[in-house]
C-alpha cells in the first residue's frame, strides 16, 4: 500500500513514531557499546523517552491510525531505518471510524460536565488556590488532547456541529451542576482535581511535537476561555445555571469564538528536558 493511503496527519504522527524509535534504538547502541553501566539519570531519561512513544501510539490510535501503520513504524525504527516518504504501508484493516468518534465524543461530554461543575464551584466560593490550578490545567488537558484527536480523526466543521455544536455543550455544561448542593459541588470538584490526567497529558505533549495542533474550529468551546469570558462580560457564572440560561451561552459561546483562538501550547503543559535536544521524544519500550 503506498503512503499516499495514509492522510498529512497521520503521516507526521507516523513519521514521529518511527523516528523517536530509530533514535532511541542509536541510543541504546551506543550505550551497550560503551560498555559502561547507564547512570541512572539516563536511565530514567529513556523512560521518559519510551514512555512518550507509547503514548503517541495510543494517541494514533485513537485518532483513527491503523495499528498495522503504528507497529510497521515502530518496527522500522527498532532496526534503526529512519522515515522517508518512499516507503511502503501495510495493508491495514478497516478503522470502525464511529466507535472512535463516539469515544471523543465521550471526552467531550465530559469536560463539558467538568466545566459545568468547576464554573458552578468557584462562582460559590470565590476563591482560586493550587486545587482551582489543577482542576484548570485538567480541562485545559482534556480540551487541547480532545481537540488533537479530531483532527487526527479529520472531523470537519459539519461533523463538529453534529457531534458537539456549542450551543448543546454549553447546556449540558449547565446541566451538570443543576439542582446540586455546594457540598455534592464540592464533592465532584475535588474529584475532577484528582482526575489522574498522565497519559492524556503526555498524549497531547507527543502530538503537539508531532505537529498536531488543536483546530477550534472543530473542538468544542474552550473552557478556560468561557469562564475568561463570562467574568469579563460581567456576567455573573452562576447565571448559568439559572433556569433559563441560553441569554448567557449566546453570550459566552460569542464571546469565546473570538478568545479561543490561541492555540500555542501551554505554558504549564511542558515536555521532559532530556541531555540531547537534538533528539525529539524518541522512545521505544525496553
Amino acid at each position: 500500500m503506498s503512503m499516499a493511503n495514509a492522510t498529512a496527519v497521520q503521516k507526521r504522527v507516523l513519521k514521529a513514531l518511527q523516528n523517536q524509535a530509530a533514535d532511541s534504538q542509536k541510543l541504546l547502541t551506543t550505550q551497550r557499546a560503551s560498555g559502561i553501566e547507564p547512570t541512572h539519570d539516563g536511565t530514567q531519561n529513556f523512560h521518559a523517552r519510551a514512555m512518550l512513544h507509547t503514548e503517541l501510539a495510543a494517541a494514533a490510535l485513537a485518532g483513527g491510525v491503523p495499528a498495522e501503520w503504528v507497529d510497521q513504524a515502530r518496527e522500522r525504527g527498532t532496526k534503526a531505518i529512519r522515515w522517508n516518504t518512499n516507503l511502503f504501508l501495510r495493508r491495514a484493516a478497516p478503522i470502525d471510524r464511529d466507535a472512535l468518534v463516539d469515544d471523543l465524543r465521550a471526552d467531550i461530554d465530559r469536560l463539558a460536565r467538568f466545566t459545568g461543575i468547576h464554573a458552578a464551584y468557584t462562582h460559590g466560593i470565590g476563591r482560586h488556590d493550587d486545587t482551582t490550578a489543577t482542576v484548570e490545567q485538567t480541562l485545559t488537558t482534556l480540551w487541547r488532547r480532545s481537540a488533537q484527536i479530531g483532527v487526527l480523526l479529520g472531523i470537519d466543521t459539519d461533523q463538529a456541529r453534529q457531534h458537539w455544536p456549542h450551543q448543546q455543550w454549553m447546556k449540558q455544561a449547565s446541566a451538570s451542576a443543576a439542582g446540586q448542593t455546594q457540598a455534592q459541588l464540592t464533592q465532584h470538584w475535588h474529584a475532577i482535581a484528582n482526575t489522574d490526567m498522565t497519559s492524556y497529558t503526555a498524549q497531547s505533549i507527543a502530538l503537539a511535537a508531532a505537529g498536531i495542533t488543536p483546530n477550534p474550529t472543530i473542538a468544542p468551546p474552550e473552557p478556560i476561555a468561557i469562564l475568561h469570558a463570562l467574568s469579563e462580560r460581567d456576567v455573573a457564572v452562576g447565571g448559568l445555571f439559572s433556569d433559563a440560561p441560553g441569554a448567557h451561552i449566546g453570550a459566552a459561546v460569542e464571546a469565546t469564538r473570538s478568545q479561543s483562538a490561541h492555540t500555542d501550547y501551554d505554558a504549564d503543559i511542558t515536555a521532559p528536558v532530556f541531555s540531547d535536544p537534538e533528539i525529539n521524544y524518541p522512545g521505544i519500550d525496553p
